[in-house]
């Protein structure tokens, strides 16, 4: 009979953040799970570490050319019998050794049918980035319909009532909210935390804010006009200052209009191209 969870993890070049994060879940107070990896094309040890911590038998290796998010995901779970999927990126480093424990609790108690750890921003994070996953998990902001995959757990049978989309991006944020408009109950869990960030260039964001309007609008329907996107836009700048002068730094100010910008202009580019 196998473990009641599955912890499937994504890779592609995470050294070192993998390391830690495997170390992290060899400390975990919750010990019944099976770790499950998908590794895309890594080149710089990953994939040596992925080997020994699940076996020839629990790991796979594809080509990078085939990675698409939501097509993985099906793919993986669709091989094992597991009734509590956990999703943890290979670049997500638990905080606690009871990180696991307080993930799946709530799902194992029925009192949820997905939840999804905090995630705090690395050291080296810039500070608008900081600022962006503090708001972001706080839970007075992490409502309607708020969910990243990078690390959740779900009950089996939510995933074989709403599969992840096979094509584009945001999978996640598609996903709850199919599932949420029949019902699901999905939860922020404060205390089971993840410290996981990216600095992207400025040309690394817009292309994934591109491809994730473009997704949302191919998908959900979604539409930007200019002078709706815009607002927005303004909104969180005047936001983004009042921070940077919380903060004390003034000189971070004009990254900080750049990156906001650069988010919108790739959010309303995507929507508008998806949208045709």
């Amino acid at each position: 009979m196998p473990s009641p969870v599955a912890i499937i993890m994504r890779s592609k070049n995470e050294m070192p953040h993998i390391r830690a994060a495997l170390e992290m879940l060899r400390k975990q107070t919750f010990t019944d799970f099976e770790l499950f990896a998908i590794d895309s094309g890594s080149t710089d040890g990953s994939v040596d570490l992925l080997r020994h911590a699940c076996g020839s038998v629990r790991f796979i290796e594809i080509p990078p050319e085939d990675y698409m998010p939501g097509k993985v995901l099906n793919e993986a779970i669709a091989r094992i019998t597991h009734q509590t999927i956990v999703l943890l990126n290979a670049d997500a480093i638990p905080q606690s050794e009871d990180w696991l424990e307080r993930l799946v609790a709530p799902i194992l108690a029925d009192t949820a049918d997905a939840t999804f750890s905090r995630q705090i921003a690395r050291p080296e994070a810039l500070p608008i980035v900081a600022y962006d996953y503090q708001r972001a998990y706080d839970p007075k902001n992490a409502v309607g319909g708020f969910f990243s995959a990078v690390a959740c757990a779900f009950k089996r049978t939510l995933w074989e009532h709403h599969h992840f989309h096979n094509h584009g991006y945001a999978e996640d944020l598609i996903w709850a909210s199919s599932c949420t408009t029949f019902g699901a109950a999905f939860q922020l869990v404060p205390t089971s935390e993840v410290e996981h960030s990216h600095n992207y260039s400025l040309t690394q964001l817009f292309y994934k804010k591109f491809r994730q309007g473009h997704t949302l609008a191919k998908i959900e329907g979604q539409t930007s006009t200019l002078n709706h996107r815009a607002h927005l836009c303004i909104r969180e700048l005047a936001r983004d200052f009042i921070f940077a002068c919380r903060q004390r730094k003034p000189l971070t100010i004009p990254y900080n209009i750049a990156y906001r910008i650069t988010i919108h202009v790739g959010l309303h580019r995507g929507i508008k191209a998806g949208s045709k």
